[in-house]
């Protein structure tokens, strides 16, 4: 049974609880995408058809007894299905990038969301938009041209994976907001399901080729990713339901530290020095912005 929605702002703990689950199916996630991408050449489109079917499976089985799966209103409704489709192609800007980038560099240009994200939640939600989120922004920004190369005189530098990877960092934190808005009136089952749709919709075609080049390790891989993937997608969900796009925002910055460290450990990733402070401006930088209204929201409840 969905909580009431007038309970929804007062469960933090339940929020943060979700929210940790989804950082660590999250991070296992990448490191399997990176593997998959980068050592077993799978398709980065068979990666993704493989998390949405997952995803919708799981989602029918766990919710659909219940009564909380409405699974037409993905097509119904303008809002999930702007949910899903901003889903789906930011989930494929980032399975798309993190072979050529690797999963620490990828993930940290993704994690640039949450910067994004304040900024839309300030004019879309109302979401106070102060001069800590505001100063987090430009250290995140400047942490990011760092992290890509980009700098005055170096634009060219900037390459098309790196543009990729941001365009989808935009498209999260558009998501994150249109949750924020779902939280309202539709469950999380349904939320989540409407991308797992789209994503296929996207994907199946792109992969269909691929099938018979799989052997039965990289299924079980690609199975591993996309359980991962799927209850960090939920887990998440859940806890935007119960937290501001501020203080859930905050929760993932563990993310991309344990992603980069791990990546850099068991693929050798390389950083520069100059990515390395990049990488930490820019978690700085998202950390500010997050957690300039999380200690209010906090007191709050």
């Amino acid at each position: 049974m969905s909580t009431p929605v007038t309970q929804l702002q007062h469960h933090p703990r339940r929020g943060a609880q979700a929210m940790l689950l989804s950082l660590t199916c999250f991070s296992g996630n990448a490191l399997l995408l990176k593997e998959l991408a980068s050592h077993r050449h799978v398709d980065p489109w068979m990666s993704m058809t493989f998390r949405a079917v997952v995803g919708l499976v799981l989602t029918i089985v766990l919710f659909a007894p219940a009564g909380t799966l409405k699974l037409r209103r993905s097509f119904q409704s303008w809002l999930l299905a702007s949910r899903g489709v901003l889903g789906a192609l930011g989930t494929a800007a980032y399975y798309t990038t993190i072979g050529p980038l690797g999963a620490g560099k990828a993930t940290l240009i993704g994690n640039t969301w949450t910067i994004f994200a304040a900024i839309m939640a300030a004019f879309v939600l109302h979401e106070r938009l102060g001069l800590v989120k505001l100063g987090g922004i430009l250290l995140a920004l400047s942490g990011l041209s760092l992290l890509t190369g980009l700098a005055p005189g170096t634009v060219a530098q900037f390459g098309h994976h790196e543009m990729i990877a941001l365009t989808g960092a935009v498209l999260a934190a558009a998501v994150v907001v249109v949750i924020r808005q779902l939280t309202r009136t539709e469950t999380s089952a349904t939320i989540f399901s409407s991308q797992c749709i789209y994503a296929l919709l996207l994907s199946l075609p792109l992969a269909a080729s691929h099938f018979t080049s799989l052997n039965t390790m990289d299924v079980v891989l690609l199975l591993a990713a996309a359980l991962c993937a799927s209850v960090g997608q939920l887990a998440m969900t859940e806890g935007f339901r119960f937290l501001s796009v501020a203080a859930g925002g905050a929760f993932q910055m563990t993310v991309p530290v344990v992603i980069s460290l791990s990546s850099i450990t068991l693929f050798a990733e390389p950083f520069t020095l100059a990515q390395a402070m990049g990488g930490v401006l820019v978690l700085w930088g998202s950390y500010h912005t997050v957690v300039g209204g999380f200690s209010k929201k906090a007191a709050a409840t």
